[in-house]
């Protein structure tokens, strides 16, 4: 998801560059919570790379599309293709290397803007020190956790908010 689409649905001060940051960070954590690339099935594009540039191009690739290169000399990657067939950020030059489209369905895009927006929240900024507590008792100390509104520990948002991603979990072998 690109800033410009994300500022759509969320109102923030925060600059570009931290959302860039943080919206790199928030794929880079679905993708390993749930175990699943998210590539077009059947889809791959055999090419060379040489300065960032793929030397072949292929008419289902276009600008602005996520692919994941795999057979880099220092394992797979997520890139984006710009003007000219160009990859950001750069890859390292390789003969061969195959490049599948990741193709995020919408409910998995609206996840992440509604992880966003909380994260971008004044709760989520008064809910970080009570993270996961439902009630508190001061005499005889007594702390009660969990909840509906239980958190979640890879995203740091209430479970609830990362529910949508079940249906995407794949079993690691």
């Amino acid at each position: 998801m690109s800033v410009e689409y994300l500022r759509k649905f969320v109102d923030t001060e925060e600059t570009d560059a931290i959302l860039e940051a943080r919206l790199e960070a928030l794929e880079i954590a679905i993708r390993q919570e749930t175990h699943n690339t998210f590539t077009e099935r059947f889809f791959s594009h055999e090419t060379a790379i040489k300065d960032g540039v793929m030397l072949s191009t292929n008419r289902h690739i276009s600008v602005g599309d996520t692919v994941l290169i795999s057979g880099m000399p220092y394992g797979n990657g997520i890139y984006t293709v710009m003007e000219e067939s160009k990859l950001n950020p750069d890859p390292d030059d390789t003969e061969y290397a195959v490049l599948h489209r990741v193709i995020y369905p919408p409910d998995v895009v609206m996840g992440c803007v509604d992880i966003m927006k909380y994260k971008l929240s004044r709760a989520a900024q008064q809910a970080d020190a009570k993270a996961g507590i439902s009630s508190e008792t001061i005499s005889r100390h007594s702390v009660s956790f969990a909840g509906e509104d239980a958190f979640s520990g890879v995203f740091g948002v209430p479970e609830r908010l990362v529910k949508f991603l079940d249906r995407y979990r794949k079993a690691r072998f």
